[in-house]
């Protein structure tokens, strides 16, 4: 469905929404200066859901349901979701739920980059500087 999309530059989900999150609005303009536009498309707040194999989808809770991804680079060769990951994930509730989500994206054949608060403090500051860009740069590359 992804790649098909991307080929003839029509993507429509119904869950895209605005960017809502700390850090979110630096991480993407700067993830677009590195990739650039070309056979790439990058889209905010994908549930969750959408992401899912059907197999994995028919199983997911209601509150699965409702959870989204921050950032996901559509391409040719592989879908990967950035998650900006803030002092709220901290937390050993939804740090169990940050990876079972990590897990079941991988399973529905997606690469899971985390943007921690800890590791890229930068970013956190919402500017975009040589800093923010290293950090970027070095969540991508792990």
């Amino acid at each position: 469905m992804y790649e098909e999309s991307l080929k003839h530059g029509k993507f429509l989900l119904e869950s895209m929404t605005e960017i809502i999150g700390n850090g979110e609005v630096v991480t993407l303009e700067i993830l677009r200066d590195l990739y650039g536009d070309e056979g790439i498309l990058y889209s905010t707040q994908i549930q969750f859901k959408d992401l899912m194999t059907p197999d994995f989808r028919e199983g997911l809770s209601e509150r699965q349901m409702k959870e989204s991804v921050d950032i996901v680079m559509f391409t040719y060769f592989e879908t990967i979701c950035i998650r900006v990951q803030g002092k709220d994930h901290k937390g050993s509730l939804k740090s169990c739920r940050d990876t079972v989500q990590k897990q079941m994206l991988e399973w529905s054949n997606c690469k899971v980059i985390d943007i921690w608060w800890y590791d890229c403090p930068n970013i956190f500051k919402n500017k975009k500087n040589d800093e923010s860009i290293r950090e970027v740069k070095e969540a991508m590359e792990s």
